[in-house]
Protein backbone atom coordinates (compact mmCIF):
# COMPACT_ATOMS: atom_id res chain seq x y z
CA UNK A 1 0.00 0.00 0.00
CA UNK A 2 2.07 2.79 1.75
CA UNK A 3 5.27 1.67 -0.96
CA UNK A 4 3.35 2.83 -4.00
CA UNK A 5 2.45 6.05 -2.32
CA UNK A 6 6.02 6.33 -1.78
CA UNK A 7 7.14 5.53 -5.15
CA UNK A 8 4.78 8.06 -6.41
CA UNK A 9 6.10 11.08 -4.34
CA UNK A 10 9.40 9.64 -5.16
CA UNK A 11 10.62 9.78 -1.37
CA UNK A 12 11.73 7.26 1.12
CA UNK A 13 11.14 7.65 4.77
CA UNK A 14 12.80 6.20 7.75
CA UNK A 15 12.42 7.42 11.05
CA UNK A 16 13.16 6.01 14.81
CA UNK A 17 10.00 4.97 16.95
CA UNK A 18 10.06 7.82 18.98
CA UNK A 19 6.50 9.28 16.86
CA UNK A 20 5.26 6.51 17.55
CA UNK A 21 6.13 6.68 21.58
CA UNK A 22 4.46 10.06 21.19
CA UNK A 23 1.44 9.28 19.17
CA UNK A 24 0.53 6.51 22.39
CA UNK A 25 1.06 9.65 24.58
CA UNK A 26 -1.13 11.32 22.65
CA UNK A 27 -4.01 8.59 22.56
CA UNK A 28 -3.32 8.38 25.96
CA UNK A 29 -3.94 12.14 26.58
CA UNK A 30 -7.29 12.24 24.84
CA UNK A 31 -8.45 8.68 26.42
CA UNK A 32 -7.88 10.88 29.94
CA UNK A 33 -9.54 13.36 28.93
CA UNK A 34 -12.24 11.60 27.44
CA UNK A 35 -13.10 9.67 30.57
CA UNK A 36 -12.77 12.87 32.78
CA UNK A 37 -15.25 14.74 30.82
CA UNK A 38 -17.72 11.69 30.81
CA UNK A 39 -16.99 11.99 34.63
CA UNK A 40 -17.86 15.19 35.72
CA UNK A 41 -20.41 15.59 33.03
CA UNK A 42 -21.89 12.45 34.77
CA UNK A 43 -23.21 10.57 31.94
CA UNK A 44 -24.29 7.27 30.92
CA UNK A 45 -20.60 6.02 30.36
CA UNK A 46 -19.16 7.85 32.68
CA UNK A 47 -21.72 6.05 35.33
CA UNK A 48 -20.92 3.02 34.31
CA UNK A 49 -24.59 1.67 33.71
CA UNK A 50 -24.39 0.31 30.79
CA UNK A 51 -20.85 1.25 29.28
CA UNK A 52 -18.26 -1.35 27.46
CA UNK A 53 -16.33 -3.45 29.25
CA UNK A 54 -13.47 -1.06 28.70
CA UNK A 55 -14.77 1.63 30.76
CA UNK A 56 -15.19 -1.16 33.78
CA UNK A 57 -13.93 -0.31 37.27
CA UNK A 58 -10.76 -0.93 37.82
CA UNK A 59 -10.95 -4.41 40.10
CA UNK A 60 -8.29 -5.82 42.37
CA UNK A 61 -6.66 -8.70 40.83
CA UNK A 62 -8.85 -12.22 40.84
CA UNK A 63 -6.33 -14.47 41.12
CA UNK A 64 -4.55 -14.41 45.07
CA UNK A 65 -3.01 -17.72 45.67
CA UNK A 66 0.26 -18.98 44.89
CA UNK A 67 -1.25 -22.09 42.98
CA UNK A 68 -3.03 -19.51 40.73
CA UNK A 69 -0.09 -16.71 40.29
CA UNK A 70 1.12 -19.34 37.75
CA UNK A 71 -1.53 -18.75 35.18
CA UNK A 72 -0.57 -15.38 35.04
CA UNK A 73 2.90 -16.40 33.71
CA UNK A 74 1.07 -18.23 30.67
CA UNK A 75 0.03 -15.57 28.16
CA UNK A 76 3.73 -14.24 28.36
CA UNK A 77 5.58 -17.73 27.20
CA UNK A 78 2.56 -17.75 24.54
CA UNK A 79 3.53 -14.31 23.46
CA UNK A 80 7.02 -14.74 23.27
CA UNK A 81 7.12 -17.91 21.47
CA UNK A 82 4.90 -16.15 18.73
CA UNK A 83 6.83 -13.28 18.52
CA UNK A 84 9.92 -15.94 17.61
CA UNK A 85 7.92 -17.80 15.64
CA UNK A 86 6.49 -14.34 13.17
CA UNK A 87 10.17 -12.99 13.59
CA UNK A 88 11.54 -16.89 11.62
CA UNK A 89 8.24 -16.94 9.50
CA UNK A 90 9.08 -13.68 8.05
CA UNK A 91 12.25 -14.17 7.70
CA UNK A 92 12.77 -17.74 5.94
CA UNK A 93 9.08 -16.88 4.26
CA UNK A 94 7.30 -19.67 5.51
CA UNK A 95 4.70 -21.63 3.23
CA UNK A 96 1.35 -21.04 4.55
CA UNK A 97 0.60 -24.67 5.20
CA UNK A 98 3.15 -24.18 8.44
CA UNK A 99 1.99 -20.65 9.15
CA UNK A 100 -1.68 -20.75 9.20
CA UNK A 101 -1.79 -24.31 11.69
CA UNK A 102 0.87 -22.31 13.86
CA UNK A 103 -1.36 -19.21 14.02
CA UNK A 104 -4.12 -21.21 14.83
CA UNK A 105 -2.32 -23.01 17.92
CA UNK A 106 -1.49 -19.51 18.71
CA UNK A 107 -4.58 -17.50 18.40
CA UNK A 108 -6.09 -20.37 20.55
CA UNK A 109 -3.38 -20.44 23.21
CA UNK A 110 -3.06 -16.83 23.57
CA UNK A 111 -6.95 -16.72 24.33
CA UNK A 112 -6.96 -19.40 26.71
CA UNK A 113 -4.23 -18.78 28.59
CA UNK A 114 -5.48 -15.08 29.13
CA UNK A 115 -9.19 -16.57 30.14
CA UNK A 116 -7.17 -18.71 32.76
CA UNK A 117 -5.54 -15.25 34.63
CA UNK A 118 -9.10 -14.76 36.76
CA UNK A 119 -7.73 -17.87 38.51
CA UNK A 120 -7.46 -21.39 36.20
CA UNK A 121 -9.25 -23.92 33.63
CA UNK A 122 -12.16 -22.83 35.36
CA UNK A 123 -12.07 -19.24 34.25
CA UNK A 124 -13.18 -20.64 30.78
CA UNK A 125 -16.23 -22.20 31.16
CA UNK A 126 -18.05 -20.31 34.06
CA UNK A 127 -19.23 -17.32 31.76
CA UNK A 128 -21.33 -20.22 29.83
CA UNK A 129 -22.77 -21.82 33.66
CA UNK A 130 -23.64 -20.54 36.95
CA UNK A 131 -21.87 -16.59 36.41
CA UNK A 132 -24.42 -15.74 33.75
CA UNK A 133 -27.53 -18.04 34.38
CA UNK A 134 -30.12 -16.95 32.73
CA UNK A 135 -27.86 -14.39 29.90
CA UNK A 136 -26.29 -16.69 27.85
CA UNK A 137 -27.04 -18.76 24.83
CA UNK A 138 -25.72 -22.09 26.51
CA UNK A 139 -28.98 -22.07 29.09
CA UNK A 140 -31.14 -22.21 25.69
CA UNK A 141 -29.56 -25.63 24.84
CA UNK A 142 -32.13 -27.59 26.97
CA UNK A 143 -35.08 -25.50 24.93
CA UNK A 144 -33.67 -27.44 21.65
CA UNK A 145 -32.75 -30.53 22.72
CA UNK A 146 -36.59 -30.54 24.99
CA UNK A 147 -38.66 -29.92 21.76
CA UNK A 148 -36.36 -30.38 18.85
CA UNK A 149 -35.08 -28.27 16.36
CA UNK A 150 -38.00 -27.62 13.72
CA UNK A 151 -40.09 -27.22 16.55
CA UNK A 152 -37.22 -24.96 18.57
CA UNK A 153 -37.48 -22.83 15.04
CA UNK A 154 -40.82 -22.66 14.41
CA UNK A 155 -41.64 -21.25 18.08
CA UNK A 156 -38.60 -19.18 18.11
CA UNK A 157 -40.20 -15.64 17.95
CA UNK A 158 -42.88 -16.92 19.87
CA UNK A 159 -40.86 -17.81 22.87
CA UNK A 160 -38.01 -15.11 22.16
CA UNK A 161 -38.66 -13.29 25.49
CA UNK A 162 -38.67 -16.72 27.49
CA UNK A 163 -35.13 -17.24 26.61
CA UNK A 164 -32.03 -15.82 27.92
CA UNK A 165 -30.86 -12.29 27.25
CA UNK A 166 -28.40 -12.90 24.47
CA UNK A 167 -30.62 -15.54 22.49
CA UNK A 168 -33.61 -12.26 22.87
CA UNK A 169 -30.83 -9.95 20.66
CA UNK A 170 -29.68 -12.74 18.27
CA UNK A 171 -31.04 -15.32 15.64
CA UNK A 172 -30.59 -19.04 16.55
CA UNK A 173 -28.28 -19.80 15.39
CA UNK A 174 -26.01 -19.20 18.48
CA UNK A 175 -28.23 -21.76 20.07
CA UNK A 176 -27.80 -24.36 17.40
CA UNK A 177 -23.91 -24.25 17.39
CA UNK A 178 -24.13 -24.73 21.35
CA UNK A 179 -26.54 -27.37 20.30
CA UNK A 180 -24.66 -29.03 18.05
CA UNK A 181 -21.70 -29.03 20.94
CA UNK A 182 -23.86 -30.78 23.12
CA UNK A 183 -24.63 -33.52 20.99
CA UNK A 184 -21.25 -34.58 19.94
CA UNK A 185 -19.38 -34.01 23.20
CA UNK A 186 -21.81 -33.56 25.80
CA UNK A 187 -24.08 -31.26 27.33
CA UNK A 188 -21.32 -29.51 29.97
CA UNK A 189 -20.69 -26.32 29.66
CA UNK A 190 -16.97 -27.20 30.01
CA UNK A 191 -17.58 -28.65 26.64
CA UNK A 192 -19.58 -25.57 25.19
CA UNK A 193 -16.75 -23.38 26.28
CA UNK A 194 -13.94 -25.19 24.92
CA UNK A 195 -15.85 -25.73 21.79
CA UNK A 196 -16.38 -22.21 21.46
CA UNK A 197 -12.66 -21.16 22.06
CA UNK A 198 -11.85 -23.73 19.01
CA UNK A 199 -14.25 -22.44 16.66
CA UNK A 200 -12.96 -18.73 17.40
CA UNK A 201 -9.26 -19.77 17.02
CA UNK A 202 -9.71 -20.60 13.63
CA UNK A 203 -11.08 -17.28 13.02
CA UNK A 204 -7.52 -16.04 11.76
CA UNK A 205 -7.30 -18.10 8.38
CA UNK A 206 -9.72 -15.82 6.81
CA UNK A 207 -8.87 -13.18 8.15
CA UNK A 208 -5.03 -14.02 6.63
CA UNK A 209 -6.36 -15.12 3.54
CA UNK A 210 -8.94 -11.81 3.05
CA UNK A 211 -5.27 -9.84 3.80
CA UNK A 212 -2.95 -11.72 1.63
CA UNK A 213 -5.44 -11.53 -1.60
CA UNK A 214 -5.57 -7.44 -0.33
CA UNK A 215 -1.63 -6.72 -0.07
CA UNK A 216 0.21 -9.64 -0.40
CA UNK A 217 1.85 -12.36 2.10
CA UNK A 218 4.28 -9.96 3.77
CA UNK A 219 1.61 -7.44 5.15
CA UNK A 220 -0.80 -10.49 5.82
CA UNK A 221 1.76 -12.04 8.02
CA UNK A 222 2.48 -9.08 10.18
CA UNK A 223 -1.08 -8.41 10.24
CA UNK A 224 -1.95 -11.96 11.62
CA UNK A 225 1.06 -11.47 14.41
CA UNK A 226 -0.91 -8.11 15.83
CA UNK A 227 -4.16 -10.10 15.42
CA UNK A 228 -3.02 -12.77 17.73
CA UNK A 229 -1.98 -10.02 20.40
CA UNK A 230 -5.16 -7.81 19.61
CA UNK A 231 -7.39 -6.88 23.34
CA UNK A 232 -10.74 -7.03 21.81
CA UNK A 233 -9.83 -10.24 20.05
CA UNK A 234 -8.00 -12.37 22.93
CA UNK A 235 -10.28 -11.01 26.23
CA UNK A 236 -13.58 -12.32 24.09
CA UNK A 237 -12.03 -14.84 22.21
CA UNK A 238 -12.38 -17.20 25.29
CA UNK A 239 -15.13 -16.22 26.80
CA UNK A 240 -17.85 -14.81 24.19
CA UNK A 241 -19.78 -16.50 21.65
CA UNK A 242 -19.21 -13.59 19.76
CA UNK A 243 -15.93 -15.19 18.80
CA UNK A 244 -17.61 -18.12 16.91
CA UNK A 245 -19.66 -15.53 15.17
CA UNK A 246 -16.35 -13.81 13.96
CA UNK A 247 -15.71 -16.70 11.80
CA UNK A 248 -18.86 -17.00 9.96
CA UNK A 249 -18.81 -13.29 9.53
CA UNK A 250 -14.63 -13.42 8.84
CA UNK A 251 -15.41 -16.30 5.58
CA UNK A 252 -18.44 -14.01 4.61
CA UNK A 253 -16.40 -10.85 4.10
CA UNK A 254 -13.47 -13.06 2.49
CA UNK A 255 -15.84 -14.21 -0.21
CA UNK A 256 -17.26 -11.16 -0.83
CA UNK A 257 -14.15 -9.67 -1.48
CA UNK A 258 -13.25 -12.22 -3.69
CA UNK A 259 -16.92 -11.95 -5.52
CA UNK A 260 -15.74 -8.52 -6.10
CA UNK A 261 -12.21 -8.90 -7.54
CA UNK A 262 -13.36 -11.84 -9.50
CA UNK A 263 -16.67 -11.82 -9.85
CA UNK A 264 -18.62 -15.48 -11.05
CA UNK A 265 -21.57 -17.62 -10.37
CA UNK A 266 -19.43 -20.25 -8.57
CA UNK A 267 -17.65 -17.37 -6.04
CA UNK A 268 -21.34 -15.89 -5.75
CA UNK A 269 -23.08 -18.69 -4.38
CA UNK A 270 -20.30 -19.65 -1.70
CA UNK A 271 -20.30 -16.08 -0.66
CA UNK A 272 -24.44 -15.96 -0.79
CA UNK A 273 -24.01 -19.28 1.63
CA UNK A 274 -22.02 -17.48 3.84
CA UNK A 275 -23.60 -14.76 4.32
CA UNK A 276 -26.88 -17.11 5.04
CA UNK A 277 -24.90 -18.64 8.29
CA UNK A 278 -23.95 -15.46 9.30
CA UNK A 279 -27.40 -14.23 9.05
CA UNK A 280 -28.21 -16.55 11.37
CA UNK A 281 -25.71 -15.93 13.61
CA UNK A 282 -25.72 -11.85 14.22
CA UNK A 283 -27.80 -9.42 12.61
CA UNK A 284 -24.63 -7.04 12.75
CA UNK A 285 -24.05 -9.07 9.07
CA UNK A 286 -25.88 -5.52 7.80
CA UNK A 287 -22.67 -3.95 8.95
CA UNK A 288 -20.19 -6.34 6.85
CA UNK A 289 -22.71 -6.21 3.74
CA UNK A 290 -22.22 -2.04 4.23
CA UNK A 291 -18.14 -2.55 4.16
CA UNK A 292 -18.60 -4.79 0.92
CA UNK A 293 -21.18 -2.48 -0.50
CA UNK A 294 -18.30 0.68 0.09
CA UNK A 295 -15.59 -1.73 -1.34
CA UNK A 296 -17.35 -2.84 -4.29
CA UNK A 297 -18.44 1.40 -5.05
CA UNK A 298 -14.24 2.10 -4.77
CA UNK A 299 -13.72 -0.94 -6.78
CA UNK A 300 -16.18 0.37 -9.23
CA UNK A 301 -14.98 3.91 -9.72
CA UNK A 302 -11.80 2.65 -10.69
CA UNK A 303 -12.47 -0.24 -12.89
CA UNK A 304 -15.96 0.72 -14.78
CA UNK A 305 -15.69 -2.50 -16.61
CA UNK A 306 -16.54 -4.56 -13.91
CA UNK A 307 -19.54 -2.80 -12.82
CA UNK A 308 -21.92 -5.64 -15.01
CA UNK A 309 -20.21 -8.69 -13.48
CA UNK A 310 -19.82 -7.76 -9.98
CA UNK A 311 -23.76 -6.49 -10.34
CA UNK A 312 -24.36 -9.93 -11.91
CA UNK A 313 -22.35 -12.06 -9.22
CA UNK A 314 -24.16 -10.26 -6.20
CA UNK A 315 -27.56 -11.25 -7.64
CA UNK A 316 -26.14 -14.84 -6.80
CA UNK A 317 -25.07 -13.37 -3.80
CA UNK A 318 -28.64 -11.93 -2.63
CA UNK A 319 -30.56 -15.32 -4.00
CA UNK A 320 -29.02 -17.82 -1.97
CA UNK A 321 -30.07 -16.32 1.40
CA UNK A 322 -33.23 -15.55 -0.03
CA UNK A 323 -33.94 -19.05 -1.15
CA UNK A 324 -32.39 -20.57 2.10
CA UNK A 325 -34.75 -18.50 4.27
CA UNK A 326 -37.60 -18.48 2.06
CA UNK A 327 -36.86 -22.94 2.49
CA UNK A 328 -36.60 -22.39 6.16
CA UNK A 329 -39.83 -20.76 6.46
CA UNK A 330 -41.29 -22.95 4.70
CA UNK A 331 -40.49 -26.15 6.64
CA UNK A 332 -40.04 -24.57 10.25
CA UNK A 333 -42.34 -21.20 10.03
CA UNK A 334 -39.03 -19.52 11.20
CA UNK A 335 -39.44 -15.64 10.19
CA UNK A 336 -36.26 -14.16 10.31
CA UNK A 337 -37.65 -10.53 9.53
CA UNK A 338 -39.96 -10.71 12.48
CA UNK A 339 -37.32 -12.16 14.40
CA UNK A 340 -35.34 -9.19 14.02
CA UNK A 341 -38.25 -7.05 14.95
CA UNK A 342 -38.62 -8.92 18.32
CA UNK A 343 -35.44 -9.16 19.33
CA UNK A 344 -33.98 -5.03 17.98
CA UNK A 345 -37.31 -4.11 20.12
CA UNK A 346 -35.99 -6.32 23.16
CA UNK A 347 -32.78 -4.64 22.79
CA UNK A 348 -34.23 -0.70 22.71
CA UNK A 349 -36.18 -2.00 25.72
CA UNK A 350 -33.69 -3.29 28.19
CA UNK A 351 -31.15 -0.44 27.38
CA UNK A 352 -34.00 2.66 27.38
CA UNK A 353 -32.79 4.02 23.71
CA UNK A 354 -36.37 4.23 22.17
CA UNK A 355 -36.53 7.71 22.17
CA UNK A 356 -32.94 9.25 23.53
CA UNK A 357 -32.00 13.10 23.99
CA UNK A 358 -29.53 14.61 21.97
CA UNK A 359 -26.82 14.45 24.58
CA UNK A 360 -27.25 10.45 25.39
CA UNK A 361 -27.02 9.96 21.72
CA UNK A 362 -23.82 11.79 21.79
CA UNK A 363 -22.37 9.90 24.47
CA UNK A 364 -23.51 6.47 23.42
CA UNK A 365 -21.31 7.47 20.19
CA UNK A 366 -18.43 8.57 21.64
CA UNK A 367 -18.41 5.64 23.82
CA UNK A 368 -18.87 2.60 21.34
CA UNK A 369 -16.15 4.76 19.31
CA UNK A 370 -13.21 5.13 21.44
CA UNK A 371 -14.36 1.25 23.30
CA UNK A 372 -13.93 -0.30 19.33
CA UNK A 373 -10.67 2.15 19.73
CA UNK A 374 -9.22 1.16 22.74
CA UNK A 375 -9.73 -2.53 21.92
CA UNK A 376 -8.06 -2.62 18.89
CA UNK A 377 -5.15 -1.66 21.16
CA UNK A 378 -3.20 2.15 20.84
CA UNK A 379 -0.94 1.22 18.42
CA UNK A 380 -2.53 0.17 16.10
CA UNK A 381 -5.00 3.15 16.62
CA UNK A 382 -1.33 5.15 15.79
CA UNK A 383 -0.47 3.12 12.87
CA UNK A 384 -4.13 2.61 10.91
CA UNK A 385 -4.38 6.36 11.33
CA UNK A 386 -1.37 7.33 9.79
CA UNK A 387 -1.50 4.60 6.63
CA UNK A 388 -5.30 5.90 6.31
CA UNK A 389 -4.15 9.53 6.28
CA UNK A 390 -1.25 8.84 3.13
CA UNK A 391 -4.18 6.49 1.56
CA UNK A 392 -5.92 10.16 1.77
CA UNK A 393 -3.51 11.81 0.88
CA UNK A 394 -2.15 9.79 -2.18
CA UNK A 395 -6.05 8.62 -3.65
CA UNK A 396 -5.25 8.32 -7.46
CA UNK A 397 -2.75 5.52 -6.49
CA UNK A 398 -5.08 4.02 -4.49
CA UNK A 399 -4.69 -0.23 -4.41
CA UNK A 400 -7.51 -2.77 -3.58
CA UNK A 401 -6.10 -2.60 0.21
CA UNK A 402 -6.07 0.79 0.11
CA UNK A 403 -9.74 0.95 -0.93
CA UNK A 404 -10.75 -2.33 1.86
CA UNK A 405 -9.20 0.35 4.23
CA UNK A 406 -11.06 3.21 3.53
CA UNK A 407 -14.11 1.47 3.40
CA UNK A 408 -13.72 0.39 6.76
CA UNK A 409 -12.63 3.31 8.23
CA UNK A 410 -15.73 4.89 6.98
CA UNK A 411 -18.33 1.95 7.88
CA UNK A 412 -16.57 2.31 11.87
CA UNK A 413 -17.64 5.96 11.75
CA UNK A 414 -21.05 5.87 10.26
CA UNK A 415 -22.06 2.67 12.72
CA UNK A 416 -20.85 4.74 15.87
CA UNK A 417 -23.21 7.63 14.96
CA UNK A 418 -26.44 5.75 13.36
CA UNK A 419 -28.27 4.33 16.54
CA UNK A 420 -28.09 1.07 14.95
CA UNK A 421 -26.15 -0.18 18.26
CA UNK A 422 -26.33 0.73 22.06
CA UNK A 423 -23.52 -0.24 23.55
CA UNK A 424 -20.43 -3.05 23.92
CA UNK A 425 -19.58 -2.47 20.67
CA UNK A 426 -15.76 -3.58 21.30
CA UNK A 427 -16.91 -7.18 21.19
CA UNK A 428 -19.58 -6.90 18.46
CA UNK A 429 -17.71 -4.94 16.37
CA UNK A 430 -14.92 -7.76 16.21
CA UNK A 431 -15.52 -7.91 12.36
CA UNK A 432 -14.46 -4.64 12.02
CA UNK A 433 -10.92 -5.23 13.03
CA UNK A 434 -9.23 -6.33 9.68
CA UNK A 435 -9.39 -3.09 7.95
CA UNK A 436 -7.33 -2.00 11.23
CA UNK A 437 -4.87 -4.34 11.41
CA UNK A 438 -4.38 -4.16 7.26
CA UNK A 439 -3.70 -0.78 7.36
CA UNK A 440 -1.57 -0.90 10.69
CA UNK A 441 0.69 -4.15 9.04
CA UNK A 442 1.08 -1.97 5.98
CA UNK A 443 2.68 1.00 7.69
CA UNK A 444 4.66 -1.23 9.33
CA UNK A 445 6.23 -3.16 6.23
CA UNK A 446 6.63 -0.09 4.52
CA UNK A 447 9.13 1.13 7.16
CA UNK A 448 11.78 -1.28 5.50
CA UNK A 449 14.84 -1.70 7.47
CA UNK A 450 13.03 -0.87 10.92
CA UNK A 451 9.99 -2.93 9.97
CA UNK A 452 11.04 -5.63 12.26
CA UNK A 453 11.57 -3.51 15.25
CA UNK A 454 8.44 -1.39 14.59
CA UNK A 455 6.55 -4.77 14.11
CA UNK A 456 7.73 -6.11 18.07
CA UNK A 457 6.80 -2.46 19.47
CA UNK A 458 3.49 -2.70 18.35
CA UNK A 459 3.14 -6.45 19.56
CA UNK A 460 4.62 -6.08 22.76
CA UNK A 461 2.55 -2.98 23.55
CA UNK A 462 -0.19 -4.70 22.26
CA UNK A 463 0.10 -7.77 24.35
CA UNK A 464 0.81 -5.77 27.62
CA UNK A 465 -2.58 -3.96 27.11
CA UNK A 466 -4.44 -7.66 27.01
CA UNK A 467 -3.01 -8.52 29.70
CA UNK A 468 -3.33 -5.47 32.25
CA UNK A 469 -6.68 -5.06 31.08
CA UNK A 470 -7.46 -8.90 31.93
CA UNK A 471 -5.91 -8.65 35.15
CA UNK A 472 -7.75 -4.91 36.82
CA UNK A 473 -10.58 -4.39 34.50
CA UNK A 474 -13.82 -6.67 34.86
CA UNK A 475 -14.09 -7.44 31.33
CA UNK A 476 -16.77 -10.36 31.83
CA UNK A 477 -19.47 -9.47 29.50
Amino acid sequence: MRAAHQQAEGTTERIGLGPYWLGLVACLIVLGIYIATIMLLGTETGKRSTAPPWYAWVRYPPTKTRPQAIFLVFPVLVYGGWMLFIRRAIARKMADAIVLPVAVLAVLAMNATTAMMDGGADAIWKPFGFYLRGAEFFGDVPAVRATGIIAFLRGYVHNLYHYSIHTRTHPPGPVLVLYFVSCLFGPGAAAASWAAVVITATAVVPFYLLVRRLAGRQIATVAMALYVVTPSLVIYGATSMDGVTLVALLWTMYFLQRAIDKPGIGIGIMAGVSVAVSLMMSYVLVCVGTLAMIYALLEMTANRGKILSVAACFVCVLAVPIVAFASLHKATGFDLIKCFEASRYYDHYIMRTFHISFPRYVDISFSNLIAFLIGIGFPVVILWGRQTALSMKFRPYWTAADRFNIAGAICVLVFSFVRLFTHETERIWLFFIPPALLGAAAWIVSTGGQSQRLREWAMGLMFMQTWLFQLLLLTLW
